[in-house]
């Protein structure tokens, strides 16, 4: 067997198939004026592809075959576009040829012809042709197909392949591929072209090996007085343009982190596909939320410090059947009401923290909203969502946040509302700090009882509980275990329901340190 080289998926082929080498290196079967054959492979004359024809002479100048179709037309074909169809193959006696014109085209020892084992693809059909080729590749990350990317057959299946992704602990979808640097952003337009199927980009530059660089304006651009020095040096590079990013249409993952954007980019927000929209701190980046209607597929929208991200809650509305995941948080020109988001069946998440513009109530949360929340961060404009105004209010605020609490175990977790700094209830008795007010409140849970009480954060440091459930009929092992825990953090503010006055907090402190 005559020694070749190949790439790594050539010997990957050929291990399986060296029998079927061997055999066909021993025959030395090849075409002749006369024969049978099938032509595939094409890239231009595509419809020719599954033709079967008839060898008429080999024509020397362009190093083709003349092959008579079933059509009477005679078409000029490359040898490596030829194979013989499914048939019996022509015994030849030791030493004799087989007519081929001398200057024909000699087939490497792994090119195996169709139809030396029925309906067994040949290793030539298999690393020539671009439609089986992106099958496999598809296999492979971004990196190992830039690799692949050996020839021009192959480079054409890289740009049919879709890259594959990983995923993380939190289910959603994230690339390996990080655009951190000026010389990786330059290199975007000519990798739309390589991978142009790529599903994930990521602009990070809150990692350790970035470096920050400066981009091209955008539309209705403004003087940023925001961005620091070294970016308005005269001295600096000219700034990049990544409008390029609109060339890779198969986008479902855009992240971009820290980068300095001045304007808008009208750009970025055309990816019909797209699943993960993650824009953090991008300075004067301008955008409506009305422009989500060009992205009906979108799972997870999170936009941190959008301090030019205009529009209302009610423009997300056009992703009620898809949206998992809202987080908007510090974008403060978003107004709207917190009600436009109970019906969304899919919606997990919510994150809405700094939006003084977005109002609600949950007291007006009934039963069926929100009915798969699990996380609800919500500003202070929202009634029982920041700070709580008053003692007295607090119980009414804590049994709507229990309504939720029962849908999902998960919300409220962790959490705590603390009584508002402006409110006059509050007061300081200069004492140490596990015998201050219980200005915060939590629920507490025994088993599947559930109930809320105030504290101060500290153990030992808990008024008594307010239930919200009823006692269960029967005591089991583990209500009684977690309820007594929950008993043993209540010792300075026994009997006490709700945080004491100033007077009543320094009556029980002077009682305490008299004991």
């Amino acid at each position: 067997m005559s020694k070749i080289q190949y790439c790594w998926l050539d010997q990957l082929i050929i291990s399986n198939d060296s029998p079927l080498i061997e055999m066909e290196e021993s025959m030395g079967n090849d075409a002749h004026a006369g024969d049978e054959v099938e032509i595939s492979g094409l890239r231009k004359m595509v419809h020719l592809n599954g033709t079967k024809g008839r060898l008429v002479r080999f024509v020397n100048e362009v190093k083709r075959w003349s092959v008579e179709c079933c059509d009477d037309r005679t078409h000029e074909i490359k040898p490596e576009n030829l194979s013989v169809p499914a048939a019996p193959i022509r015994e030849t006696k030791a030493g004799e040829s087989l007519g081929v014109t001398s200057n024909a085209r000699k087939k490497p020892a792994y090119a195996i012809m169709r139809g030396t084992v029925p309906n067994h693809p040949s290793v030539k059909e298999v690393l020539g042709n671009t439609y089986i080729l992106p099958n496999i590749l598809g296999f492979l990350d971004w990196k190992e197909l830039l690799q692949a990317r050996v020839c021009r057959r192959w480079r054409e299946a890289v740009r049919c392949t879709p890259v594959p992704e990983s995923r993380t602990a939190d289910s959603w979808q994230t690339p390996e591929l990080y655009v951190g640097n000026r010389e990786a952003a330059e290199a975007l337009n000519w990798l739309s072209d390589a991978l142009p199927m790529l599903t994930s980009l990521n602009f990070l530059f809150n990692i350790g090996k970035s470096k920050l660089f400066q981009v091209a304006n955008g539309e209705d651009a403004e003087l940023s007085l925001m961005v620091s020095p070294i970016l308005r040096n005269r001295n600096s590079p000219r700034p990049v343009d990544i409008s390029c990013i609109a060339n890779f249409h198969h986008l479902r993952n855009l992240a971009i982190h820290g980068l300095h954007l001045n304007g808008r980019y009208p750009f970025l927000f055309e990816f019909s596909n797209l699943r993960t929209l993650d824009f953090y701190n991008l300075g004067r980046l301008k955008w409506d939320l009305s422009i989500l209607v060009n992205m009906p597929n979108l799972e997870k929208l999170s936009c941190i410090s959008a301090y030019f991200l205009t529009g209302s809650l009610s423009d997300t509305r056009v992703l009620r059947e898809t949206l998992k995941e809202l987080g908007l948080s510090h974008s403060t020109k978003i107004d709207g009401n917190l009600k436009e988001l109970a019906d969304f069946p899919m919606l997990r998440a919510i994150s809405l923290h700094g939006c003084k513009n977005i109002v609600g109530d949950i007291r007006h949360i009934r039963s069926g909203d929100f009915q798969f929340i699990e996380s609800m961060g919500l500003p202070a404009s929202v009634w029982g969502g920041g700070d709580l105004p008053s003692i007295e209010e607090t119980p009414d605020i804590m049994r709507a946040w229990y309504t939720l609490k029962k849908q999902h175990s998960s919300v409220f977790t962790n959490m705590r509302l603390r009584l508002s700094l402006d409110s006059p209830e509050r007061y300081d008795n200069n004492v140490h700090h596990s015998r201050e007010m219980p200005s915060h409140v939590e629920f507490v849970q025994a088993e599947n009882r559930l109930g809320w009480r105030w504290t101060n954060c500290v153990f030992g440091g808990a008024c008594e509980t307010n239930w919200l459930d009823p006692e269960p009929s029967n005591l089991s092992l583990r209500y009684t275990k977690e309820l007594q825990k929950i008993v043993d953090d209540v010792t300075f503010y026994e009997g006490f329901f709700a945080p004491p006055t100033q007077g009543e907090h320094l009556q029980r402190y002077s009682e305490f340190r008299g004991w």
